[in-house]
């Protein structure tokens, strides 16, 4: 089962910002190298400059397409972009989850410190929690799922 990651929408506009000024980029350079009017730099530049722009704009693409949890059978394969983490269904201790927005944390084994406890967030839509949680189930049958509210933020007086 895989569930896909979901970063918000701020996070989103920022990528797609991202891609279109890479987009820009890569076609001034276009037109740099076709010998648009004005242009006396070395062709080496924007050749360089698009070469760049490229990788950023597959890096941010690779983010919004590539981002997942995935249950094997080894662990829980964590999947951002290019860069992947696997947490092993030992090392998890239990799931909490916030009664207020359905966001879900699991509590793994900090593997420095043996002795020691860290939570991971799951970045992942609301509606698809309960997937998540039957998806870890089917690797974990008896995890423990916390639930617990968010602190009410007190009023400061001045």
């Amino acid at each position: 089962m895989k569930i896909r990651m979901s970063f918000g929408v701020a996070k989103i506009v920022i990528i797609c910002a991202v891609l279109a000024g890479v987009c820009a980029i890569i076609g001034l350079d276009i037109a740099l190298l076709a010998g648009a009017t004005g242009s006396g730099t070395s062709p080496a530049i924007p050749a360089v400059s698009m070469a760049a722009g490229i990788v950023v704009g597959v890096i941010a693409l690779l983010l919004l397409v590539n981002s997942y949890y995935k249950f094997k059978n080894d662990g829980l394969l964590i999947l951002i972009g290019l860069f992947a983490d696997k947490v092993a269904y030992d090392d998890i201790l239990f799931v909490r989850q916030c009664i207020d927005t359905d966001e879900l944390f699991l509590i793994v084994k900090d593997k420095e410190h043996s002795d020691k406890e860290m939570g991971l967030k799951v970045s992942i839509a609301e509606k698809f929690s309960d997937d998540f949680i039957k998806g870890l189930r089917e690797y974990i049958p008896n995890i423990t799922v916390d639930i617990f509210s968010q602190p009410k933020k007190k009023d400061k007086e001045n």
